[in-house]
């Protein structure tokens, strides 16, 4: 295969080393002489476009690949991709999700039809589900990832059963 991340973390680590400017200009031959043109050529296009370092190389319509005069140069997402922590890509990417309280009243209702307990005990604990104020029903939530966080152990164990 001509992707190779070994290769790809050679690149990328050069190209970090150097930032914000271009890599050395002979970092391409320097791979070159370890890797063929080929794979060299692969990675550096696999590498710009997934965005983790500046295009560095044109595509000839005869197919060869020249090496253009920017020279490697690792972008934001390619020094973002190294770092431990994930960069400021981790710390600026965080994901706030809201859920309406219809919907979390809806699946609580559902998860209460489904269960195991009586008909009469689903039928009274879905309306009093239903009329739960907002505040109620954040609180339930609250209260009911609680108990499923406390409960983590237990899964991890049993997923580990089912993986054996």
């Amino acid at each position: 295969m001509k992707l190779d991340r070994a290769l790809q973390k050679r690149i990328l680590e050069a190209a970090a080393a150097a930032y914000p400017f271009p890599a050395p200009h002979g970092l391409y031959f320097e791979l070159g002489a370890t890797e063929t043109k080929e794979r060299v050529d692969a990675n550096l296009c696999y590498l710009a476009e997934h965005g983790l370092i500046k295009k560095c190389i044109e595509l000839t319509g005869d197919g060869y690949a020249l090496p253009t005069n920017n020279g490697i140069q690792c972008t934001k997402s390619g020094m973002d991709f190294i770092a431990d922590d994930g960069g400021l890509s981790a710390v600026l990417g965080v994901l706030t999700i809201k859920i309406h309280e219809d919907t979390l009243r809806e699946i609580l209702e559902r998860k209460i039809l489904e269960s195991d307990a009586p008909p009469e005990e689903k039928s009274r604990l879905a309306q009093a589900v239903k009329g739960l104020s907002a505040e109620a029903i954040k609180h339930l939530t609250l209260k009911l990832l609680d108990e499923g966080l406390a409960s983590l152990p237990g899964a991890i164990a049993l997923i580990g059963t089912y993986l054996r």
